[in-house]
């Protein structure tokens, strides 16, 4: 189901500011239908200015693509989004976005988004969103949970940009909260958390912490083979000895899981190392929206 969590108490001058008629609901529910050789689209709902869109993919995989649209052009404070995939026994899904998605400055309220995923037995499901940009000032608040049955496949590819770095752009004060929760066969498998609130530049700046490096990532593989994948991502990420200097990565693998961190001096660089470890993960293809 998707989440009902409600929003922290927030001052109420601030919530003032910003008039509901102005506040932007999204939600999302879709299902993939396999169907023999071929994936096609089962049940759809759409509210608010959250909408999906197949172009013609999969040439090479067979899946199904379906790419999401934000027709209001980006989230602000006070917004949601909901979004519940599920792949139905069979399907083969790649779900994505139409480009990277803004999070501009709140006046007090935070943006809340919520992504449910459930990948049936003899799934697949690639989660691959473009980037999330968090603006000088934005407040987020990010749910990811999924369901994954024990012979099925979930890769979540989950960039996230502080500030546009082509612009010179800084994120020194926001929040970026962000919870995720994955359970295989109903077992919790994986749990993680992140909280940057208040002046989040200076803390980013510590050289422990992020050396003031604002793009990073997290690649997390639940898959029969995804230990099987651990040396292949290493190598095409030159770890350990060869890693480029404006990034730095790690790279594990246990209980049927692949997991990867990535940190990058910009988003361009960030963008590079996501296509390398990508292309070790099973993926016949990238969404052609990535080529645009």
């Amino acid at each position: 189901m998707l989440s009902d969590a409600a929003e922290k108490p927030e001052d109420a001058a601030s919530i003032a500011r910003i008039p509901g008629a102005l506040r932007a609901h999204g939600r999302l529910r879709f299902e993939a239908l396999g169907a023999d050789t071929h994936t096609i689209p089962g049940r759809i709902e759409e509210a608010g200015p959250i909408r999906v869109r197949f172009p013609r993919s999969g040439r090479h995989s067979g899946a199904l693509e379906a790419v999401l649209l934000n027709t209001g052009g980006g989230m602000a404070g006070g917004d949601t989004a909901a979004f519940e995939f599920r792949a139905r026994s069979g399907a083969r899904l790649t779900a994505t976005t139409q480009a990277a998605e803004k999070i501009y400055r709140s006046d007090g309220l935070s943006t809340r988004i919520d992504v449910c995923l459930l990948v049936e037995a003899g799934a697949r499901l690639d989660w691959m969103p473009q980037a999330t940009i968090l603006f000088d000032g934005a407040r987020v608040e990010r749910g990811i949970s999924a369901e994954v049955a024990p012979q099925a496949r979930l890769l979540l590819v989950e960039p996230v940009v502080l500030g546009r770095t082509a612009r010179g752009e800084r994120f020194a004060r926001g929040r970026l909260t962000d919870r995720w929760r994955i359970r295989r066969g109903g077992r919790l498998v994986y749990a993680d958390g992140l909280n940057l609130d208040g002046e989040v530049g200076s803390v980013l700046d510590r050289r422990a912490i992020a050396k003031g490096w604002p793009a990073f990532a997290t690649v997390l593989l639940i898959a029969p083979d995804a230990e099987t994948r651990l040396e292949a991502v290493r190598a095409a990420l030159g770890l350990p000895d060869d890693l480029p200097e404006n990034i730095e990565a790690g790279v594990s693998a246990w209980d049927g899981m692949l997991s990867v961190r990535l940190l990058a001096r910009d988003g361009a660089v960030l963008d590079t190392a996501l296509r390398a470890v990508i292309g070790q993960l099973g993926v016949a293809e990238l969404p052609r929206i990535w080529h645009s």
